[in-house]
């Protein structure tokens, strides 16, 4: 007989973790969204500012990803007398399958 007041006095303290716990998931309700009033309009992408590094200016951005050219690219093909290099050897081998298709995309 003395199991009884015991498991009752367990059942309240899971009640009240679990209440506990509730209450404090209620607390937390997602925040609404701000209005378009109170945020802050950014100004037009200005144009980037040219690069100074010699090793870099005038390079050709990766022509399959757009990425720009990196001193640390190692990939690289000739394409009509130019030198593009790529970030990664997958670039490359996209290119290699159709360099038309992407040499268009940088002017050449």
């Amino acid at each position: 007989m003395r199991l009884l007041p015991k498991f009752f006095i367990m059942m309240k303290i899971i009640y009240f973790c679990l209440l506990t716990g509730l209450m404090a998931a209620c607390s937390n309700a997602p925040k609404k969204a701000p209005d378009a009033e109170t945020v802050a309009v950014k100004p037009a992408e200005q144009t980037p500012a040219p690069i100074q590094d010699p090793l870099i200016a005038g390079k050709l951005p990766d022509p399959v990803c757009q990425m720009p050219y990196d001193t640390m690219y190692h990939e690289w093909s000739v394409y009509k007398k130019d030198t593009l290099h790529f970030c990664s050897p997958t670039c490359k081998r996209v290119f290699d399958k159709n360099p038309e298709k992407y040499a268009s995309k940088l002017g050449l």
